[in-house]
């Protein structure tokens, strides 16, 4: 047993030694991408309509049944066509077996993770080897939400709703589970869906000139440039916080021997370990304030979604403003500066930034949000470690909510 459990942990070890190496890119962009950027974006503000505020005009909830029984008899998501609002409450339950190749059989509570189950990825890592889960709307960057034989859940955006059995491509089972989900007074959901009225929409108090005197860049420790600052966020440290562990990602440990500790005690609990430490640069002259990170595990240490947040001395509309540079980690290549081995990240970093966007937007992370272009943008560029990317220039701005969803 203790050779097994040691499987994650010596994956966690191999890959450590990459850590702190900096980031680059893979090669530069083709020819269609170097002719859109030889024309410079003009400043402008770009307000972003949230995804929660469209299924309003065409929700069902006056007219939607009070409840629905639906039959899980597939490893894939199942849409349900059943559209929820964001805020709205609804009662699940469960009921059903499955059974796995190897020999188990499960209800949808499911079961706790074995030694084998640490080197799988599931659609929620959290959650149970397959238990009934489910999430809102099919965008890549939804968090699932684990539903088992009973539970209440509080919709945190609007859309279909999914539903599936937390199982791993390696594992086949077989079965059937019947899943009721039931609303309560589905008249007030509706209301919920509009975004708060008495908030200012950040397109109105952000401008190109708020980022004047924000840097494009931030740096390696010798002061060499690296990743472009593409994303702001306007909120207190607490709401910050929040918001990213209510869209999933989870903050890193900060050194080595933190990882080594947490991935040890992870492995001994069967936990999955998500939280790989990432290097440190620098902005405004010092380390990022924050560290963030959505990855599976196994694959977490060469290909991970992961940014770096910076408080800046400037308020907007009353709120601090905090900054930050966000990449995409998609394997290893060699580091320019000294022949290491160091990550590599997807050099259309604008798909990372959109990705930030939907992983806030699909939990209620914020009440508005924009897209800015700056006077100065940037749109392509070489990274401390010599990879270049490219851009179309603009960052995204979110205005935090007040109390993000849980």
């Amino acid at each position: 047993m203790a050779r097994m459990g040691c499987k994650p942990l010596g994956v966690l070890l191999l890959t450590l030694a990459v850590v702190g190496q900096g980031q680059t890119s893979p090669a530069p962009a083709d020819t269609a991408q170097a002719t859109i950027q030889a024309v410079v974006p003009l400043p402008k503000v770009e307000p972003i309509v949230s995804m929660r505020a469209k299924p309003a005009a065409d929700s069902t909830a006056p007219q939607r049944k009070r409840s629905y029984h639906f039959s899980i008899t597939s490893a894939d998501w199942t849409d349900t066509g059943v559209t929820v609002a964001g805020g709205e409450t609804a009662d699940f339950t469960a009921s059903g077996s499955y059974s796995f190749t190897d020999g188990r059989s499960f209800g949808p509570d499911g079961l706790d993770r074995g030694w084998k189950d640490l080197l799988r990825v599931f659609p929620l890592n959290s959650a149970k080897v397959g238990e009934v889960v489910g999430r809102v709307s099919d965008v890549g960057a939804s968090v699932p939400f684990a539903v088992g034989s009973k539970n209440t859940v509080t919709f945190p955006t609007s859309g279909h709703l999914f539903l599936r059995v937390n199982t791993s491509s390696d594992l086949t089972a077989t079965g059937s589970f019947k899943v009721q989900v039931a609303f309560g007074d589905t008249s007030k959901a509706s209301a919920k869906v509009v975004l708060p009225a008495e908030a200012a929409p950040v397109s109105t108090i952000v401008s190109p000139e708020t980022f004047t005197d924000i840097p494009r860049r931030v740096s390696d420790q010798d002061q060499r440039d690296g990743d472009m600052v593409n994303y702001a966020l306007l909120g207190t440290q607490a709401q910050v916080l929040a918001a990213f562990k209510a869209a999933g990602w989870v903050v890193v440990d900060k050194t080595v021997q933190d990882a080594v500790l947490h991935g040890l005690l992870s492995t001994l609990q069967h936990d999955a370990y998500t939280e790989m430490p990432m290097s440190t640069l620098y902005l405004f002259g010092r380390p990022q304030d924050l560290s963030f990170a959505r990855g599976d595990p196994l694959k977490v240490a060469a290909e991970r979604h992961h940014l770096r947040v910076w408080q800046t001395d400037k308020a907007v509309g009353g709120l601090p403003l905090w900054v930050g540079s966000c990449t995409h980690d998609i394997g290893f290549e060699k580091d320019q500066r000294n022949g290491g081995v160091t990550h590599k990240i997807d050099p259309k970093i604008d798909g990372e930034r959109d990705y930030l966007l939907q992983s806030f937007d699909a939990t209620g992370g914020f009440d508005s949000a924009a897209y800015v272009t700056p006077a100065d943008p940037l749109t392509t560029a070489k990274t401390a470690t010599g990879g270049s990317f490219y851009s179309d220039g603009r960052i995204l701005v979110m205005e935090l909510r007040a109390a993000p969803a849980n």
